[in-house]
């Protein structure tokens, strides 16, 4: 998770990390690393999605999804989101790995929300509606105590992902 990305840095315990910048990085230096979007995901054959591009998580609360494991830090995320909102999530199954969530949608054993990245690699077999709510689009960014003190290794590695 990224609090624990944040925390491993801050304490020398990792030279480098990729966080989001929701977990508080303003005590490290950062570089932008990547956007990562939230999608709706739903079986091609999905009713209750029909005709529909874009969606908010208001209005699926009431679907049943297929989610991450307990403690997966993307998923207790979108369920922090849910109890924002007042609202839950019911979830039919629990898997490990995007790969089964998206296989377990494919065949139509609920929705889920996935990084849009995660999405795109089961495209056909899945419908993709992009999220409106502002939370779900995240910045990923390198951080580091301080780029300029990284090891000679560190900072091949840094440059090779930025």
């Amino acid at each position: 998770p990224s609090h624990e990305i944040v925390e491993a840095v801050a304490s020398g315990a990792a030279d480098l990390g990729i966080a989001a910048t929701w977990a508080g990085l303003s005590h490290l230096e950062q570089k932008p690393f990547f956007i990562d979007r939230l999608v709706v995901i739903a079986a091609r054959n999905w009713s209750g999605l029909a005709g529909l591009r874009t969606t908010s998580l208001t209005d699926v609360l009431g679907e049943s999804f297929v989610g991450l494991s307990t403690g997966h830090a993307l998923q207790e995320h979108i369920t922090r989101q849910a109890a924002r909102l007042g609202g839950h999530l019911h979830f039919r199954i629990r898997v490990p790995g995007l790969d089964n969530v998206c296989r377990l949608v494919a065949q139509g054993a609920g929705i889920a929300i996935v990084p849009e990245s995660a999405a795109r690699r089961s495209a056909r077999s899945l419908r993709s509606l992009r999220l409106t709510d502002d939370w779900a689009t995240r910045q990923l960014n390198l951080c580091a105590r301080r780029f300029d003190e990284l090891t000679p290794q560190a900072k091949l590695l840094a440059a090779a992902l930025a």
